[in-house]
């Protein structure tokens, strides 16, 4: 059976972004290191804040948004629905808390910065 790109087109897509998103997640954690100048690890806490932000979009949008369809569900019990919904909800919780403390650490003065 002959394959044809298009069919393949939706994969590369996803392994491209999650290949650049995993890189740029590297990348910030070697500009954090402590060895590092001030302005480097700045700039690693904004590529992983922008990182963060985008893994949390996508989450809440793909996977927390639609489980709230279940409170609506009148086949599905009201526990179920609120057990489903709070663990979706808290991993994309979990997601924008990391994004928040990384741009708070990119604002944050120079003297967090120094070393220890």
């Amino acid at each position: 059976m002959p394959s044809k790109l298009n069919e393949f087109a939706p994969v590369i897509a996803f392994v491209s972004i999650a290949f650049l998103l995993i890189c740029m997640a590297i990348r910030a954690y070697a500009l954090s290191s402590k060895a590092t100048p001030q302005a480097a690890q700045r700039r690693g806490s904004w590529i992983a804040a922008l990182v963060s932000s985008l893994v949390g979009l996508f989450a809440t949008v793909l996977y927390g948004l639609p489980v709230l369809e279940d409170f609506n569900n009148p086949q599905v019990r009201f526990r179920d629905a609120l057990l489903g919904a709070s663990i979706v909800w808290a991993v994309c919780a979990g997601i924008w808390i990391v994004a928040a403390r990384c741009t708070i650490a990119a604002l944050r003065n120079r003297a967090a910065y120094q070393k220890q």
